[in-house]
């Protein structure tokens, strides 16, 4: 399934692309874990890993956070220098659509057809017109609606962080003239807005984790030398923050973000000049597709709990076996996902 071709380094960076990577297969296996009959059976069979994996598994979220507000820091301004502050935002959300929608519409295909042989609770109620609606403007859980797939809402909640991030700029114009206003923000949500769930369908709720990537960035990356030492006191004192709240209370999510900022502060511009290049070539294509898998992989999720659940009284199959399915399935669709519908998309674009 990788191509042959050699695939361009250029605008890749190893750090990220592994992080990228990590998290993905993480998520996929976090989301079997919890849904349908495989992962009752698989918990039963294989209780430590997979109560681990159920539990933990969604905190590679806060490796999405960071990342994305790392690359977001290292484009975003050019792309509004480029087309403006309209033109960027709109063209951010062409980037994000074509690949979301065709994934919506095979999930509520794959939904349709687990509904009518293998119904359970997490295959959700017949989709509406409205609540499709709402999830084409990133807007379900605002309005309420039941998400379609598992994981959308992060695509929600990136574009929301996208915004404001175009809004910082716009009105700060650069990053020196805001920076210390960022950092307070970022500490207001880390300490206060992230531990309350009514927040947890806006962007406050996780801008924490999406600031420190941006704040990462600048740390490494700035071409402003002040910035650059501005960026690093705030990850000092953002770090100091996080460590003295353990003693009171330990938020795993907040310690997880702070080391990955100072991990991608530290590495995130790092290339793969000098590295095995068939092991670059895999990595890097497992990163490119890592959006398409996010996004795919409950499909199968629902097909293979389906056919698991009709076969069972027929056969004995390991769980396993079924999980391996799902993975494997994902990868391949999420491969031809992105070669026909994400990577083309990318011309669709406002200049």
């Amino acid at each position: 399934m990788i191509s042959s071709k050699p695939i361009s380094f250029k605008n890749h960076f190893v750090i990220l692309d592994i992080l990228k990577t990590f998290a993905v297969q993480l998520i996929i296996f976090h989301h079997i874990s919890n849904y349908g009959e495989i992962s009752r059976d698989a918990q039963a069979l294989l209780p430590g890993i997979m109560y681990w994996i159920s539990n933990y598994g969604n905190l590679a979220v806060q490796i999405f956070l960071v990342t994305g507000g790392y690359l977001a820091a290292k484009n975003l301004p050019f792309s509004m220098l480029k087309v403006g502050f309209i033109k960027a935002i709109h063209n951010r959300y062409l980037r994000l659509i074509p690949t979301y929608v065709v994934a919506l519409l095979l999930t509520m295909l794959c939904a349709m057809i687990a509904r009518y042989y293998n119904f359970e609770e997490y295959i959700g109620l017949p989709e509406t017109w409205q609540q499709f609606l709402a999830h084409i403007f990133f807007l379900q859980h605002i309005f309420g609606f039941e998400s379609i797939s598992v994981g959308v809402w992060y695509v929600a909640i990136d574009w929301q962080l996208y915004v404001f991030l175009a809004f910082f700029i716009l009105i700060f114009k650069n990053f020196k003239t805001g920076i210390w206003f960022l950092g307070a923000v970022v500490l207001c949500s880390l300490l206060f807005f992230s531990k309350s769930f009514i927040f947890d369908n806006y962007f406050i709720y996780f801008l924490g984790a999406y600031g420190l990537g941006i704040i990462s960035y600048l740390s490494n990356d700035a071409k402003d030398q002040l910035l650059k030492t501005h960026s690093k006191l705030i990850l000092l004192i953002v770090f100091f923050a996080v460590l003295s709240e353990t003693f009171f209370e330990l938020h795993i999510k907040n310690i997880l973000e702070i080391l990955i900022a100072l991990v991608i502060s530290w590495g995130g511009s790092l290339s793969y000049d000098h590295l095995n290049p068939k092991w670059a070539q895999v990595n890097i294509w497992f990163s490119q597709r890592s959006y398409c898998a996010f996004l795919i992989h409950f499909c199968f999720i629902l097909l293979m709990n389906t056919l698991y659940t009709m076969t069972a009284p027929h056969l004995t199959l390991s769980p396993v076996l079924f999980i391996l399915g799902i993975w494997v399935m994902s990868w391949i669709a999420a491969h031809y996902l992105y070669k026909y519908i994400e990577f083309p998309s990318r011309k669709i674009q406002l200049n």
